[in-house]
């Protein structure tokens, strides 16, 4: 074999293990989220009285709260470079979204609140030809017209705040062949994270709720 062939061909190895791995992926039901980066989903929630270590593990005292929400997700595309970042190294997708809510509280009246916030989705599952999967995580910022109620009677240590640190815990859950519809289980929280923001060291919330997602 002729050197310059020789060192073509060792270029080419060092080229086709990425190109093959990501075209011989086995299908999954929710690539096909790919071509579709902008979601929506409704939302009802219901505000617990516990922490949010107890909220995570079921541990449920009602609040009072109901809350009615509009989320707008974008994911970015793997095929970018900040995505592919992602893809490659956690198996995930980055995302950004906004949500608005009405928060109903116990004593009649409404307050609106508006969160921002990033995530990582993680949506290539084994069990995905059965019930198409998602897991995602977001943190972000929440806003509040008025403290919510819930959040001053919960409030431990420090003051509270309007403005606090938002973070987010999702699972949905979709027919294999309809990966575009989503039934949405989330957890929102706002929190002073430790008195980051003033003295709400101990603020805060946690709303567990059900939406309806379509990828749009």
């Amino acid at each position: 074999m002729l050197p310059g062939a020789a060192i073509g061909q060792e270029e080419a190895q060092d080229v086709v293990p990425d190109t093959v791995a990501a075209d011989t992926r086995s299908p999954d039901a929710n690539d096909v989220l790919d071509l579709t980066p902008w979601s929506v989903m409704a939302f009802r929630g219901w505000s617990n009285h516990h922490t949010l270590g107890r909220t995570v593990r079921f541990i449920w005292d009602y609040a009072g709260e109901d809350v009615y929400g509009l989320d707008v997700t974008y994911t970015i595309s793997p095929t970018t470079g900040f995505g592919r970042f992602f893809d490659r190294n956690l198996a995930a997708r980055f995302q950004v979204g906004g949500k608005v809510n009405a928060r109903a509280q116990p004593s009649g009246a409404w307050i609106p609140e508006l969160s921002a916030y990033f995530a990582l989705r993680w949506r290539r599952l084994p069990w995905n030809h059965i019930v198409a999967t998602t897991f995602s995580m977001g943190e972000g910022l929440s806003i509040v017209s008025d403290v919510p109620e819930v959040e001053i009677l919960t409030t431990g240590v420090g003051g509270t705040s309007r403005l606090l640190n938002y973070w987010m815990m999702e699972m949905t859950l979709a027919v294999p062949s309809l990966p575009y519809l989503q039934l949405v289980g989330r957890i929102h929280h706002r929190s002073g994270a430790f008195g980051l923001f003033g003295d709400a060291e101990e603020s805060g919330s946690n709303t567990v709720g059900l939406g309806i997602r379509w990828h749009l």
